[in-house]
Parts: structure tokens; C-alpha cells; sequence
């Protein structure tokens, strides 16, 4: 038997966590150019039962009426955080949270569109941030497509780590 071992235990460790990474990755397809076939097997060509058949325009996806539902609740979160901006002594806190969901929106290739509320103290704002949160992980798991999934779980996860810091602020 020789002295030393056939592989070294870097090269096992290394080559497993390649081929891990491998399958997942290969596993992991979103999905986004698979057509669902029809009853009979072929693709469909008929128009969806959910378009009008007035309308030119195709009808909206699940997860671009998902889209429009995160932008929604993003829009009222920057609402609130634009209205506790007024208050000096929540400035500082809320500035960071509120340029990252400008910056969420952008992502998702939206301006934002929110209307500042009435200035709201920091109970309001971390009522706000933890529905937020909590919304954001939901339409994560209900997201068709894996990349936008990824993204809102992201963003959940950015609000988590925010709020977090919103916590630590005394009230």
C-alpha cells in the first residue's frame, strides 16, 4: 500500500462541491422560454382564456402583476420613509433605507411613485418596513421566474438587514 492516498483531501472536497454546484446549476433553469404544452401534447396557439378579444395587447403575466403588487407596496414604504425624512432627529435613519428601495424600484425598471405621508415616528416606519419584509419573502416563493424571484428575495432580504439597523435606533 503506498504512503500516500490516492486523492488528496482538497481534490475530493474541491471536485464534490464543482459537481454540486454543477447540477444545481444545470437544475436550476428558470423556466422562462418553456411554452406549457396543450391537452393534446402540442404547443398552443390559441389566445389565452384570460385576453380580451378586443384587446391587441396580451394579457398580463403572473409575475408581472406580481411586479406591479411589490412596486405597489414599495411605493407606500418610500411613502412612509419619505414622511418620517421630515423629522431631523429620524433623517439619518431613514435615509439609507429609503435610498435602497428607490434603488429596488429601479431594479425592477420602474420609477418610483409614491406620495409622502404625513411625517410618522419610528413605530411607524418599522410597522411599515416589517410588512414590507414580510411581503417581499411572500412574493419571492410566489414568483414564476427564478431570476425575479432571486431579486425579491434579495430585497427581502435588504429589508430585513435595514430594519435590523432601524431597531438599534432608540425611540
Amino acid at each position: 500500500m503506498p504512503d500516500q492516498p490516492l486523492l488528496r483531501r482538497r481534490a475530493v472536497v474541491t471536485g464534490a462541491a464543482g459537481l454540486a454546484a454543477t447540477v444545481l446549476a444545470a437544475g436550476c433553469d428558470s423556466g422562462d422560454d418553456i411554452t406549457p404544452p396543450a391537452a393534446n401534447g402540442a404547443a398552443s396557439t390559441s389566445p389565452s382564456p384570460m385576453a380580451s378579444a378586443s384587446s391587441s395587447e396580451p394579457a398580463a403575466s403572473a409575475d408581472e402583476t406580481l411586479v406591479d403588487e411589490v412596486l405597489a407596496q414599495l411605493g407606500g414604504a418610500i411613502g412612509v420613509l419619505a414622511g418620517a425624512r421630515r423629522t431631523p432627529a429620524l433623517r439619518a435613519a431613514v435615509t439609507p433605507v429609503l435610498k435602497a428601495h428607490r434603488a429596488h424600484v429601479a431594479a425592477l425598471e420602474a420609477e418610483p411613485d409614491a406620495t409622502a405621508t404625513a411625517a410618522g415616528g419610528l413605530r411607524v416606519v418599522r410597522q411599515s418596513e416589517r410588512a414590507l419584509q414580510a411581503f417581499l419573502a411572500d412574493a419571492a416563493g410566489r414568483a414564476e421566474s427564478g431570476a425575479l424571484a432571486r431579486l425579491l428575495a434579495s430585497m427581502s432580504a435588504s429589508t430585513a438587514q435595514h430594519l435590523t439597523s432601524l431597531e438599534a435606533v432608540p425611540a
